[in-house]
C-alpha cells in the first residue's frame, strides 16, 4: 500500500522522526555554512571593511538558501497532507450511505453528500451547527440521546428510525450505526455516524413475512382439513349406525312408553353431531369456486327469510342495502355460507332481545388503507357488514376467532368452524374481511368482495383520491 494512502494514518511517531529530520538537516547546513563561510570571507580579505560586506552577503545568501529549502520542505509535506486529505474526502463522498461527523457536544464537524439531503443544505452550512438547529426538538433530543448511548456504551451502538428527507420531502427508514472516535491518548473527540436506508430492505423482509404467514396459514388448514375430513368421515359413519338404530327402535315402541323419551334424546344428540360432522366435511371439502357476477344487493334480499329464521323471533334484522351498488364476483352458494354463518355468530353473541343489520356498500383500498384489514390488495371491492348489539369481544380474541375449532361459546354451543369457513371463502374469492369489537358495544364484521369487471387493482390509485371515507370509494 503507498505511503500516501488514506487507509493508514501517519503515526505520531513519525510526525516526530520527520520534524527531527528536518531540524537536523538544518543544522547541519547551517553549521556548515557559518563554519565554511567564515574561513572564506577570511581567505578572501583582511580590511575590515571588506569583511563587513562579505559577512552581510553571506548572510543574506544564507537566509535564501534555508529559506528555499525551508519552502520547499513545507511544500512538499502540505503537499502530501492536501493529497491524503482529498483522498479520504473522495472516499469519504463516494460512500452511498449517510456519514457524519460531530464532536463531543454533537456540533457537526464534517458530512458527506447523501447527508446534505437530511438537512437539505451543503456541508458548509452544517458544519459548527447541531441537530437542533435544523430539526423539531422531539427528533433532536431523540438524535442526541443516541449519540449519548454510544458515547457512554464505549463501542459502536445501532437502531433503526425512520426520518424525513428535508431534500424533496420523502420519509426512509434508516438503520444508523454510532460509534464514538477517541485519540491515540484515549480521550473522546467525537461521534461518528453511518446510516443507510433500509427502507425497500424493510418493505422486502416485511412482504417475505407476509407470504411465510400465508403459507404456513395454508399448511396448516390443509393439515386440518385432512385431519377433520377423515375424523368426521368415520364418524359419520358410527352416527349413521346409532340414528338407524334409535329410529328402528322408536318406530317399534310404543308412544306410552317412559324409554321412548331416552331414545328421543339419543337421536337429537346424534342429528346435532351429525350436523357437527356436516360442517367439519364441509370446511374439508374446498370445491373449486364458480365465481360470476352476483347482484349483492339481490342476493342479501333473496336470503332474508331464511336469515330471519335463523336469527330468531327475538333479534331483529335491519337490512340497508347500498344504491348504486358495483356488482361482485362471487360463489352465490358460498357466499350464502358467509352470510349463514356470521349472521349465526352474530345470533349467538345477543343475550335476550337485540338487532343485527346487514349492509352493503362500495369499497376501495388503498396501500395505506390494507394493514387494517385481513390479508388485503389494494383494489375496488363490493362490501356486506354484518353489525350486532351482542356482548362483543377483547381485543385479545380477535387474532383467534379464524382459527378452526376456536370458539367463545360454551361447551355444546358452538364448533368453532363457521368464522373459520368464512375466512376460508373469503380468501377464496381474494377478499378480504376486518373485525371491529369491543366489550360492550357489540361486533361488526366487514367482508370485501372482488368487484366484478377486472382492472379493480390497476384503478385503486387513481380512485383514492376520490374516497370519501377512510379506504371508501363513494358510489358513481
Amino acid at each position: 500500500m503507498p505511503e500516501s494512502s488514506p487507509f493508514r494514518p501517519t503515526p505520531p511517531e513519525a510526525a516526530v522522526t520527520g520534524a527531527a529530520r528536518i531540524a537536523l538537516t538544518y543544522a547541519i547546513l547551517s553549521a556548515a555554512w557559518i563554519l565554511f563561510s567564515d574561513r572564506l570571507v577570511q581567505a578572501l580579505t583582511t580590511d575590515p571593511a571588506w569583511m563587513t560586506v562579505l559577512s552581510i552577503l553571506k548572510g543574506w545568501a544564507f537566509v535564501a538558501v534555508t529559506a528555499t529549502m525551508l519552502f520547499l520542505m513545507v511544500r512538499r509535506l502540505v503537499a502530501r497532507v492536501a493529497h491524503r486529505e482529498a483522498q479520504f474526502r473522495t472516499l469519504i463522498h463516494a460512500i452511498p450511505d449517510m456519514v457524519w461527523l460531530k464532536d463531543p457536544q454533537g456540533v457537526y464537524l464534517a458530512c458527506n453528500p447523501a447527508f446534505e439531503r437530511f438537512f437539505g443544505v451543503p456541508e458548509a452550512a452544517i458544519q459548527g451547527r447541531t441537530d437542533h438547529d435544523f430539526l423539531p426538538k422531539e427528533e433532536a433530543d431523540f438524535f442526541r440521546q443516541k449519540d449519548r448511548e454510544a458515547m457512554d456504551a464505549g463501542g459502536p451502538r445501532a437502531n433503526e428510525e425512520w426520518v424525513t428527507l428535508a431534500d424533496g420531502g420523502g420519509r426512509i427508514l434508516l438503520e444508523t450505526l454510532k460509534t464514538p472516535m477517541r485519540d491515540r491518548s484515549g480521550a473522546l473527540i467525537g461521534v461518528l455516524g453511518i446510516a443507510r436506508d433500509i427502507t425497500e430492505q424493510d418493505s422486502h423482509t416485511r412482504e417475505r413475512a407476509k407470504l411465510q404467514a400465508q403459507l404456513f396459514e395454508a399448511q396448516k388448514l390443509e393439515s386440518i382439513g385432512r385431519f377433520a375430513g377423515g375424523v368426521a368421515h368415520d364418524y359419520n359413519n358410527m352416527l349413521g349406525v346409532i340414528l338407524a338404530n334409535a329410529d328402528l327402535a322408536l318406530d317399534r315402541m310404543g308412544t306410552d312408553r317412559p324409554e321412548r323419551r331416552y331414545l328421543e334424546e339419543i337421536v337429537k344428540a346424534a342429528r346435532h353431531s351429525a350436523d357437527l360432522t356436516s360442517r367439519m366435511l364441509g370446511f374439508a371439502r374446498r370445491r373449486a369456486l364458480e365465481a360470476k357476477e352476483v347482484d349483492l344487493n339481490r342476493a342479501v334480499a333473496e336470503l332474508l327469510p331464511v336469515l330471519g329464521r335463523l336469527a330468531g323471533e327475538r333479534i331483529r334484522i335491519d337490512w340497508e342495502p347500498a344504491a348504486n351498488l358495483w356488482p361482485a364476483l362471487a360463489d352465490s352458494t358460498q357466499l350464502e355460507q358467509v352470510l349463514t354463518n356470521l349472521v349465526a355468530n352474530a345470533r349467538d353473541a345477543i343475550e335476550g332481545p337485540g338487532r343485527i343489520r346487514l349492509e352493503t356498500t362500495n369499497w376501495t383500498l388503498v396501500d395505506g388503507d390494507c394493514a387494517a384489514w385481513n390479508e388485503a390488495e389494494p383494489g375496488q371491492y363490493v362490501g356486506i357488514h354484518v353489525a350486532d348489539t351482542g356482548a362483543g369481544m377483547a381485543p385479545g380474541l380477535v387474532p383467534d376467532i379464524f382459527e378452526p375449532f376456536f370458539t367463545t361459546k360454551a361447551s355444546g354451543h358452538g364448533t368453532g368452524l363457521g368464522l373459520a369457513m368464512v375466512h376460508n371463502i373469503v380468501r377464496q374469492h381474494r377478499g378480504t374481511l376486518q373485525v371491529d369489537t369491543a366489550p360492550g358495544r357489540g361486533t361488526t364484521f366487514r367482508v370485501l368482495l372482488p368487484r366484478a369487471g377486472g382492472g379493480a387493482r390497476d384503478e385503486a390509485s387513481a380512485t383514492s383520491a376520490a374516497s370519501s371515507g377512510p379506504g371508501r370509494s363513494p358510489a358513481p
